[in-house]
Parts: structure tokens; sequence; C-alpha cells
């Protein structure tokens, strides 16, 4: 009969990556569908899934915002700048080809459980997992377990003090502008330098800029929730550059207050890169579907 299979989703908005394993060493299958309309994205994944054999369970993680807890809500999109995703109902489609649990949490918060188990996160108890690319999202994990409420957590859209240097860019976020979110991601990077970030060499102002801007988020994961560490992840977020310069203005901002610090070790053990790299999502998802069917 063999062991049991779980399949995985990565559910971004671009697009749906799809895996299935015996283990997580063990991947059988994987493949890789353009986000376009609900119907088409979410049949053809359903139909891939089917086409594996029977799941014992399949963990997605999903872009959002998206709920995540109890209740009529749950697996639904809320508006999303994603078009024509806004209302979406992400597990009934689903469930209409796999016969087996389905566990759905946020993209990020999948990437943050694999950074837990297997990557940069596996020797502290607390921390937040920052992806920087198309947007700005945090997870928390907090004791060992993942933060979770009616949503997730939004720390993206905070607004922090400007960087000295930032001039009249009013920012990129859809919804604020000028927040995180709006001064930090891909779309803000291009349209602030004129570059995509890729372009970008390590000497270049835009990761001083960036260090100013994460620094500060890093600074309230570390005073409001408490984490002992922050970890960098998403296509900008593993650049090493800039986990240097988000330790460098963390360490600026907190300033006198050593003890914040001092209780973590030293200030250069509170910033990390994500060790798992594009995979994290998926490997997290697959995860999800190991511990729900457990």
């Amino acid at each position: 009969m063999g062991p049991p299979r779980f399949a995985g989703i990565d559910a971004g908005g671009t697009s749906f990556k799809l895996a299935v394993a015996s283990g997580l060493d063990t991947i059988l299958a994987e493949t890789r569908i353009p986000t376009t309309t609900p119907a088409e994205t979410l049949a053809r994944a359903g139909r891939w899934l089917a086409e594996q054999g029977p799941l014992a369970g399949l963990g997605m993680g999903a872009f959002g915002p998206v709920g995540i807890g109890p209740g009529a809500s749950h697996g639904r999109l809320f508006v999303t700048p994603k078009p024509g995703w806004s209302g979406v109902d992400l597990i009934e489609p689903l469930a209409r080809h796999v016969d087996a649990p389905i566990a759905l949490d946020t993209d990020v918060n999948v990437a943050a459980l694999a950074e837990q188990r297997l990557g940069a996160g596996q020797d502290v108890e607390s921390f937040a997992y920052v992806t920087i690319g198309t947007g700005v999202g945090l997870g928390l994990v907090v004791g060992g377990k993942a933060a979770r409420s009616r949503l997730h957590p939004e720390a993206g859209h905070i607004f922090v003090p400007h960087h000295p240097a930032r001039g009249e860019f009013p920012g990129a976020c859809a919804l604020h502008g000028d927040c995180v979110e709006g001064m930090a991601c891909s779309a803000a990077i291009t349209a602030r330098w004129g570059v995509s970030p890729d372009q970008l060499p390590d000497g270049h102002p835009a990761w001083d800029m960036l260090g100013h801007y994460l620094g500060h988020l890093a600074l309230n994961a570390v005073l409001v929730a408490g984490v002992d560490r922050v970890i960098l992840g998403g296509g900008i977020g593993t650049r090493p550059i800039l986990a240097a310069q988000v330790t460098r203005s963390l360490s600026r901002l907190i300033g006198g207050y050593g003890a914040i610090a001092e209780a973590r070790g030293g200030v250069e053990t509170m910033v990390r890169t994500a060790a798992l790299g594009p995979g994290a999502g998926t490997l997290g998802a697959l995860l999800l579907a190991m511990d729900a069917a457990a």
C-alpha cells in the first residue's frame, strides 16, 4: 500500500505551486499553474491533484487577505488587489477533487512554519518571518506556535518614520500609499529608482532606505510581539545585503535600550536571511498537511 501521500499548494498571486510528497525529502510530483481566473486556476489545481491518486491531506498557503479563523469566512478571500479574486472560496473547489482534510493558512505563515522546522527559525521559540517582494507580509511564530486570529498580521501596512532621503515619493501601496509595503515592495523600488530590485548592486542607496523601513518593522515586531529573531524572505528579502542593512538599522533604533539585544544574545543574532529560499512556501504547505492529518 505504501506510505501516505500529502499535497501542498503555495497559492500566490502570480502562480500556484503544487507538490505531492510521501515525506519532506521525497517529492513525488510538482507543477506550477499560472494564477488566472479563480475558476480556471482552482479547477486546474484540483484536477492535477486528483490525477496524483489518494491523498492523506492537503495543505495550502494562500495570498490574501484571507480568512484563516473558524466560521463562514474560513478559506475565503476578502477584498484583494488581485482582480477577480475578492470573495472567492479557495477550499470548496479543491474539495470537489480531493477526498482528504484540507488545511489552510497564509502564504507567509506556511513559509514561517517551514523556516521554524527546517530553516532559520529552528533555534528560537519566537520569530517574525517577513517576506519582501510583490508586497511586504509578516508571519509570527510565538512560543513555538503560529499566531492566528480571524485574519492575520498585516504588519506591512504599518506607518513608520520616513527615510530622510525619501523626497517626494508618494509610495506604491494601493491602499495606504507610503506605509512600509508602499515604500519597500518591488513596485516601490522600481518606481522610486527606475530599475527592478534584481538590478540593484549592493552599494546602491536603495538598500540603506530599505534597511530603514524594514528595521522599523523589525523593531515593532520585537517590541510588540517579543520575537527573538526577524527572518527575511521573499524575492527581495533573501538578498544578503538586506539583512546587513536591517541589522544596522535595528541596532541604531534600539539605541540605549541595550537589554533588548542583550537578552537575545546580541543584535547580530536578531536578523537572519531565510534559509529555504523560494521552496519555503511549498514545504510549509506540506508540513501543514502532515500536521492536519496527524
